[in-house]
């Protein structure tokens, strides 16, 4: 029997026969569309161990033929492991839907971030809100191509973010649940369509920051921003000023920055400890003159707040999570939008301008020493806690210069205690 490789244009040109006419595929072996006299029939023709297995998976007229060609593939692996799919003893196994699955990947990673979790939320949960109650055998690969393109038009990088998260919670799953014989009841991810047709993104990283062509203003517009509310005095007053003042002073990520505690902070010595940082390592640094006083203001008027920077939604009583359209407004009023990962960035780039010495920046950076060979000297330099003051207060000193003051001018202007 020949062999041709299916296409949409060429199932369509099928005719229907008196007799059944069987026209075996050429990319997937025992994938075939049998016509007769009224149908016209994707189905399984394939002999495996002596026996020859031909059953119906689905009408040409409504099933597509990538997802019948992925469905035999699915069907054929079952056959291959001893497993026959169309026998009623297989009615008792039961794939769990997306929702299921990935309820169950996130209970048994106990050592998931509260952060990480909320980003997967962000992914599974609510990009993929139309697959949670779908059976994870019924997501196919013309679904996947389908929903990232469609992710792809809002944000690159967020497309493969989404699929790579949904791979690694496949993946997890397809191991976990078994049947009797220990074989997994669902089948391979059909996320690798977008290696296998080269679809994943091509997103290059961010290099936004503040050069020294745009730093003094924006630094101005940000030492001038007051909340609507900075008057109130309240444990939020100017919580967006503040908190990018501190990404763009301490260069912690913004995430370190938000669930920032009072029992991080100490006040007498100016320290400030961060446990949760994205690298599992506690970062633990001295703070510059700016900085100190800020703490000691915000602390002044902090009530009974566990959180440097609480949320002001009164149903919240938790961090601040979301200032983004504060964000926004000083982006309008400076001219440039940054993000506190573009500080972030900046205050690694002031390191360099001031020829901080490396082992200082990745310090304060919180980054893993290389063990690179070539780097293999930084693994054994200590850098005390009197360097990192120093090469904090010349970093802050840079930045406040820039927008023609100087810390204690900062300091009287926002920051005076009464």
């Amino acid at each position: 029997m020949a062999k041709i490789k299916f296409t949409k244009r060429f199932i369509d040109g099928l005719e229907y026969t008196e007799k059944a006419v069987i026209h075996q595929d050429e990319l997937v072996n025992g994938f075939a569309v049998c016509t007769k006299s009224a149908s016209k029939n994707y189905i399984i023709n394939k002999r495996i161990a002596g026996k020859l297995h031909r059953r119906v998976i689905g009408d040409c007229s409504i099933m597509t033929l990538q997802d019948a060609r992925e469905r035999a593939m699915s069907v054929i692996n079952d056959l291959m492991q001893g497993r026959d799919p169309f026998n009623d003893d297989m009615k008792d196994v039961v794939v769990p839907t997306l929702g299921e699955a990935y309820e169950y990947y996130i209970a048994h990673k106990p050592g998931l971030k509260p952060s990480t979790i909320a980003t997967y939320n962000r992914q599974i949960l609510d990009k993929l809100a139309e697959w949670q109650d779908r059976s994870m055998n019924e997501i196919m690969q013309s679904n996947i191509t389908e929903k990232h393109l469609e992710l792809t038009k809002l944000s690159p990088s967020q497309a493969n973010a989404t699929f790579r998260a949904l791979n690694a919670v496949w993946n997890f799953s397809r191991l976990s649940f078994l049947d009797k014989a220990e074989v997994p009841i669902i089948k391979p991810s059909p996320i690798e369509i977008l290696t296998a047709k080269k679809l994943w993104n091509t997103v290059k990283p961010r290099t936004t920051y503040l050069n020294e062509d745009t730093m003094g203003n924006y630094v101005r517009v940000l030492i001038d921003f007051k909340s609507e509310d900075f008057h109130t005095m309240q444990p939020h007053s100017n919580n967006a000023r503040d908190i990018m003042l501190l990404f763009l002073c301490t260069g912690i990520r913004a995430s370190e920055g938000y669930t920032l505690r009072w029992d991080s902070i100490d006040l007498k010595h100016g320290t400030m400890t961060i446990f949760e940082t994205k690298n599992g390592d506690n970062l633990h640094v001295p703070l510059g003159k700016v900085m100190c006083a800020m703490m000691k203001h915000r602390h002044q008027y902090r009530q009974d707040e566990p959180w440097v920077f609480p949320s002001r939604l009164s149903e919240h009583d938790g961090n601040l999570t979301d200032i983004s359209k504060q964000y926004t407004n000083i982006g309008d009023a400076a001219g440039i939008h940054i993000t506190p990962h573009d500080l972030r960035r900046t205050f690694s780039t002031v390191g360099d301008i001031l020829n901080l010495n490396i082992s200082v920046i990745k310090r304060l950076m919180n980054h893993r020493t290389s063990k690179a060979s070539d780097d293999v000297t930084l693994q054994y330099i200590q850098v005390s806690q009197k360097r990192l003051r120093e090469a904090m207060n010349e970093i802050e000193a840079f930045l406040f210069n820039e927008a023609g003051m100087t810390q204690d001018e900062v300091i009287e202007k926002l920051y005076k205690i009464y």
